[in-house]
Formats: C-alpha cells, structure tokens, sequence
C-alpha cells in the first residue's frame, strides 16, 4: 500500500500493537497471570482501539483487509478477532461473562454488538430510518412521526458504536427541529421534505461508517 501520510504508518504501528496486546493478553490469561476483571477491560479497549481503526480506515476509502495484507498480518488479526468471539461465546455460568447477579456484564454486550451483531445492528437502523422518511411522505400525523423518530434515536444510542457520535448529535437536532414544530409536519409539505432530506444524508452517511448498504 501506498503510504500517502505519516498517518497511515501510524496506524500500521497502532494495529501491530493492537493484536499482539489481544494474543499475549489471552496467552497470560490462559495461564492465570492476569484477573478476569483486567482481561476483560484490556480485551474490550484492544477491540474499541481496532474498531476506530477501522472506522477511520473507511473515512478514507481504505479496505482494513487490504491494509492487512500488505502488512501481511492478516493471519494474526483473524486470530485476535478468533480470541474475541471464543470469550464472547463461554458458557453463560462463566464468571467472565457474568456478574455477581448473573446478568451478561455490559461491556461484554457492547463487544458482541460491535463484532457479532453488526450486519443486525446496520439494518435495525437503516429500517428505523426507512421508515420514519416513509411517515414523512405519507404525510403521517405529527405524533407518529415524533414517536418514529424517538425509536431512531433509542436504536443509534443503544448500540453505541464507536465513531458514531456525529450520526446521534445529527438525529437529535433533527428531532429537537421537528419536536417544536409539530403543525409544520402535518401542513407544511417543504419542511417535511427538508426533513427528508436531512434524514437520507445522515442515512448515507450512517451507511458509509459502517460500509453497509440498503
């Protein structure tokens, strides 16, 4: 790969860095070296830190795999991303995974979202959005169009994806434009329009971060 910035020879040091941590992280846990607790909290940064990455990665129209490849690392990513699904996968009585009320732990949860559950995520979302454009049109009643736009932004927040920060500060001023002006949505055919609008961008730009499509 071409390195056209000292960023990109950033990042290959920081993802270098990123899956040794996961693999020597999970060799010292596997001989009892380290705690759950601090298992738990490295492995969940290590995965954060590679998510940014890759996140970043897309920004710039760059394939993570093909960033791999040309470190030729990309046997030892796939291991890490291995060590990650093995412990998001234990038995539910594992200590790991559960807390002292035997409920899956939250960072836990958020990991799996992030890597599991992600193609299920996008298209929650995507929907949400498809369907609050939809009442839009159809000129639905200002209550259920609020209602719709409620459930978007629960759907954004809940998952909490890093790098997606922008897209829920977006959906909120949308929902504060529209929350104030409820007669407008019902009378006014251009601002429902504009709202639209609005919501496809963010769309688009909801779709591009997560490299998914409708």
């Amino acid at each position: 790969m071409e390195k056209v910035n000292l960023k990109y020879d950033e990042i290959e040091s920081e993802l270098f860095s990123l899956i040794n941590s996961i693999t020597n992280l999970n060799i010292k846990y596997q001989k009892g070296t380290i705690s759950d607790n601090f298992f738990q909290k490295a492995i969940k940064n290590a995965m954060n830190g590679l998510l940014k990455i890759d996140i970043y990665l897309k920004e710039k129209n760059v394939s993570l795999s093909k960033f791999l490849e040309d470190m030729n690392f990309i046997k030892e990513y796939d291991n890490a991303i291995k060590i990650f699904k093995d412990i998001s996968n234990l038995d539910p009585s594992n200590e790991f995974i559960r807390n002292k009320n035997g409920i899956l732990s939250q960072p836990t949860k958020k990991m799996r979202s992030y890597i599991l559950e992600l193609p299920g995520v996008a298209s929650e979302i995507t929907s949400s959005f498809i369907t609050l454009m939809d009442a839009l049109k159809l000129e639905g009643q200002s209550h259920l169009i609020i209602k719709l736009m409620k459930e978007l932004k629960a759907n954004i927040k809940k998952f909490d994806f890093p790098g997606l920060e922008d897209i829920q500060l977006k959906i909120k001023k949308i929902y504060k434009k529209a929350s104030k002006n409820k007669t407008k949505l019902v009378s006014d055919t251009q601002f429902r329009e504009k709202i639209v609008d609005r919501l496809y961008s963010v769309l688009k730009e909801f779709q591009q971060k997560l490299n998914v499509k409708t």
